[in-house]
């Protein structure tokens, strides 16, 4: 682990390296405990030797990206993640590698139909602690090109905070 921890703001811009993915923006939640990431598609599949995969498409159709990658995983698991509201939902969870400010790492990601969002990412606090310390007066992304992408989705997408998972 690095001496000192990274800077990060409200928002980022993430890389998928091992899915050739770059430049997706990113909503910081530290009330979030576990990041979530657009999926759609998301299907187990059971294969005739009995042994169990998952199947999904990662981050398409969101508006605010224009390249996805249809995934399949081995190792996953599920859990129940609950929102502000209390409402409970049981969500498939991946490991993907990730580069954020800098920093590659692989860690645990809730697949989540984030389309009707601004930011097709929720960067949560798993995710954060031991690696980056937040400043929310600061956002690594250049809010006049995704306002140009997502119209009027960031004021919209501001009002929905409370019903981000926590």
């Amino acid at each position: 682990m690095a001496k000192y921890k990274t800077i990060i703001g409200r928002a980022e811009t993430i890389n998928f390296p091992a899915s050739m993915l770059q430049g997706i923006p990113a909503k910081t939640d530290t009330g979030a405990y576990l990041s979530a990431v657009h999926a759609t598609d998301v299907e187990e599949i059971t294969k005739p030797n009995g042994k169990k995969i998952l199947s999904f498409n990662l981050l398409n159709d969101h508006s605010s990206v224009t390249s996805s990658r249809k995934i399949k995983m081995n190792s996953y698991t599920k859990k129940t993640v609950e929102n502000s509201f209390g409402q409970k939902q049981e969500r498939f969870v991946v490991k993907l590698k990730v580069t954020i400010a800098g920093k590659t790492f692989r860690t645990e990601f809730g697949l989540a139909d984030r389309s009707k969002k601004a930011f097709p990412i929720l960067l949560g606090r798993t995710l954060i602690n031991k690696r980056f310390i937040v400043d929310t007066d600061i956002a690594h992304i250049d809010h006049k090109e995704l306002k140009v992408k997502l119209k009027d989705w960031l004021k919209k997408d501001d009002l929905n905070d409370s019903e981000e998972e926590s």
